[in-house]
């Protein structure tokens, strides 16, 4: 651009050979060589703004790891704001939740019940200390998470390394929902379900009842004998017959019998049972794939298993495991109380 300029100045400052030049011409070629002058400094003043403009692209340009750097410091921050508002919405969720459940609770408390009689009225206050049949019309949807989870760990707890001679745990079932508690943190809901216990192979429960004048004392008790699996060992060779081998074959061929580990004289011994059980819950636990996002604690307890779960957003929920035995051919349950 600057070139053309230039040859256009000197075509105006140079004559062709034999022309006269009078006045008025070499005014008006002057003024031109003028307004060229300008239009060069001009032209020479916009190329060098150009350049200046330029350095910062060219900055850019010759460290393109600047860019990324500045990108990705970007997406990080986009990403800890997402986060940030994330947890609060799930606090406030678990806040607005707990808020409903202790409204709940506290209608359910004041909800009148009738016994029959209009003057008769007492109300579901009265009745808390004990638990509410399973499931809590308030908490179907809970009951129903909760049995999921027990029925879960009871299948997982087939698959844990164990003698081939302790009691096998069955489906659970849903008893009782109720409000208990007086530590630091208050009042809360329990869900209580009975885990029936079903003799293993080459044993037998035998429910003992007590006499009549002392029906509602603790005065029932599981008595273990042997069963006869001649049959069975003709067919499975998975086991000797307790009954029908000596004791020194026993011993060194086969496990224990439920009679040497978690029997008492002959009865079964609820303590030992409910000590046993706590641990195999717990080596189950540690096999689910919940256990990574929920933590376990077993409360202490003699006779039951005593369960309180908290997850990572700091929900807690607390199950009761009753262990039992099924009264033969009948839907009697006697539970270790």
């Amino acid at each position: 651009m600057a070139l053309a300029f230039l040859f256009s100045l000197l075509a105006q400052r140079v004559p062709c050979v034999g022309e006269v030049l009078d006045a008025d011409t070499l005014d008006r070629m002057q003024q031109r060589e003028v307004y060229l002058r300008e239009q060069m400094a001009k032209l020479l003043k916009e190329m060098e703004q150009c350049r200046t403009d330029a350095r910062p692209s060219r900055f850019f340009a010759v460290r393109p790891w600047l860019i990324w750097a500045l990108a990705v410091l970007l997406l990080f921050l986009v990403f800890r704001y997402i986060r940030d508002r994330y947890r609060e919405r799930q606090e406030r969720m678990f806040y607005h939740e707990m808020m409903e459940m202790w409204e709940e609770y506290e209608r359910e408390l004041r909800k009148p019940v009738c016994h029959g009689d209009p003057d008769d009225i007492t109300y579901t206050s009265r009745f808390y200390p004990e638990f509410s049949i399973w499931p809590l019309k308030s908490r179907t949807q809970t009951c129903k998470v909760v049995a999921e989870l027990v029925d879960e760990l009871l299948n997982t707890c087939q698959i844990v390394p164990k003698s081939y001679f302790l009691p096998r745990p069955q489906p659970a079932i849903g008893v009782g929902v109720g409000f208990e508690g007086s530590g630091p943190q208050g009042c809360y809901i329990v869900y209580r379900m009975l885990v029936p216990l079903k003799a293993p192979p080459g044993h037998i429960f035998h429910l003992e009842v007590g006499p009549k004048a002392r029906i509602g004392v603790r005065n029932s008790r599981i008595r273990v004998e042997f069963q006869c699996t001649c049959i069975r060992e003709q067919q499975f060779q998975d086991m000797l017959c307790f009954l029908h081998h000596p004791a020194d074959r026993l011993r060194k061929k086969q496990m224990p019998s439920l009679l040497q580990t978690l029997c008492t004289d002959c009865h079964l011994d609820m303590e030992k049972t409910a000590a046993w059980f706590q641990e195999l819950v717990k080596a189950a636990w540690a096999l689910m794939p919940v256990s990574n996002t929920t933590q376990l604690e077993l409360l202490p307890s003699k006779r039951h298993c005593k369960l309180k779960l908290t997850t990572t957003s700091g929900k807690v929920l607390w199950i009761e495991l009753l262990l039992g035995t099924q009264k033969k051919d009948s839907d009697t349950f006697l539970t270790f109380e």
